[in-house]
């Protein structure tokens, strides 16, 4: 059945190393408090169209044009060390098949029309069991024995000449509602979540990407389940040492209180820097300041347009319960009059979400310059600026496995030994165009 594969779906796609391996860099946990929200996604499917991918089939599209479920009816549940349990009663829907076959050779539509298809008194009950596939995406399993779909009455109304033959197979449409949806759901599942990508580009001008495919089975208790990402940063093609990578520890949950937690540790921060670091070096544009700014920007020699930095070493970054802190080793240099600098910074920093996007703000910086003494004050703020271009550009937005429609809202930081996690509630605003959610 449609409406249980896309709640199940919405909750999957929030979604690898075998030897003595880092922590997860990335851990997100859901609760139970999704709930409604997944009857907000179920609903926001309502007029949505879904392409027909199988072109030998007489179906060009199906559109879901009306559902209705009482929450009252709907029961959604974690089953410990197992997975997911779905039970839905007395739901009603209606699907609107768009009907296309050409002769062949030619352009003559033989049973163009619609299909109406109409289903009431709906029951499901399913229990979906997940683990990680050796290439590190989510895989499901759906025992036939676990799987149980009935529709108490199908309805259809057809158009076009060939309607009334449509019509005429109404109880051969209840009767594949019945007994072969529950066979489908399983590869279906599967076969979206194997071209989930588990690999994406965070920073288009250096090409660098960002893993993340699961580093464990998905861990399910009574009130929550937790996916553990790899959550490393790397050069487009180049090979991770992850030895040599400040390690962090594993994020650990203590509550299940609001929808959402992303745990991020220092592995995650610390692999992003060393990648930056490894990446060469990139270029700014340092703007032109005003007043009594303007001359202090003169007296330093940090002119104004285009500038080139580079790291001259990977950046250490620290998590502790005062929150989160970097030391930043760089060289920069205006490339039309060669002046430069070699600095070494302390970078005081604390997280937020935006979205899906984990976002750093620069809090405090303190540095001193390759002679070791401290950069007098006066010059201190007018330095800043172009240690706030470069950090900035280390910690650009990072997008966090969410689905597309759902962001994080009223989120809350806490600081760790080792890492932090972000608690929060999920907002979820439908696609404009999502022809194929939930397909």
């Amino acid at each position: 059945m449609k409406s249980c594969v896309v709640i199940f779906f919405f909750l999957v796609s929030l979604i690898s190393s075998d030897k003595a391996a880092p922590p997860p860099g990335i851990k997100v946990r859901i609760t139970e408090k999704v709930k409604d929200l997944g009857l907000m996604y179920l609903k926001g499917l309502v007029n949505k169209q879904f392409p027909i991918e199988k072109r030998f089939l007489p179906i060009k599209s199906v559109t879901l044009t009306k559902l209705q479920a009482d929450p009252a009816q709907v029961d959604f549940r974690f089953q410990e060390k197992i997975g997911l349990q779905f039970k839905i009663k007395d739901l009603k829907f209606s699907l609107e098949l768009q009907r296309e076959l050409n002769v062949p050779f030619t352009q003559v539509n033989i049973i163009k029309g619609t299909t109406t298809l109409t289903g009431e008194g709906v029951t499901a009950t399913i229990i979906v069991r997940m683990n990680k596939n050796l290439q590190g995406h989510l895989n499901v399993e759906i025992p036939r024995d676990n799987c149980k779909i009935n529709a108490d009455t199908i309805r259809t109304t057809s158009t076009g000449f060939t309607g009334p033959a449509w019509d005429f197979l109404r109880p051969l449409y209840q009767y594949l509602f019945n007994n072969q949806i529950c066979p489908a759901l399983q590869p279906m599942i599967n076969n979206k979540l194997k071209d989930l990508p588990m690999m994406r580009t965070v920073y288009e001008d250096h090409q660098l990407d960002l893993d993340y495919s699961l580093t464990s089975d998905i861990a399910v208790t009574s009130r929550s389940l937790d996916i553990s990402f790899k959550g490393l940063m790397s050069v487009h093609g180049q090979a991770v040492d992850t030895d040599s990578i400040r390690p962090g520890k594993e994020p650990v949950f203590t509550e299940t209180n609001k929808m959402v937690y992303v745990g991020i540790s220092e592995f995650f921060f610390n692999g992003a820097a060393m990648a930056i670091y490894k990446s060469g070096p990139f270029k700014f544009n340092v703007p032109e300041m005003e007043g009594a700014k303007k001359a202090g920007q003169n007296i330093v020699g940090i002119k104004p347009g285009p500038w080139t930095a580079e790291l001259t070493e990977a950046p250490i970054i620290e998590i502790s319960k005062a929150g989160l802190s970097a030391t930043v080793n760089f060289k920069a240099q205006n490339e039309a009059h060669q002046k430069s600098f070699l600095k070494i910074c302390k970078v005081k920093m604390n997280v937020d979400f935006k979205e899906r996007l984990l976002i750093t703000n620069i809090q405090k910086l303190k540095c001193k310059d390759e002679t070791g003494k401290f950069i007098e004050k006066f010059k201190t703020g007018v330095v800043n600026v172009l240690l706030k271009v470069i950090t900035k550009w280390l910690v650009k937005e990072i997008p966090i496995p969410l689905p597309a429609e759902l962001s994080i809202i009223d989120a809350k930081t806490q600081y760790e030994e080792g890492y932090l996690v972000v608690g929060g509630g999920l907002n979820f605003i439908p696609l404009q165009s999502s022809s194929n959610a939930g397909g």
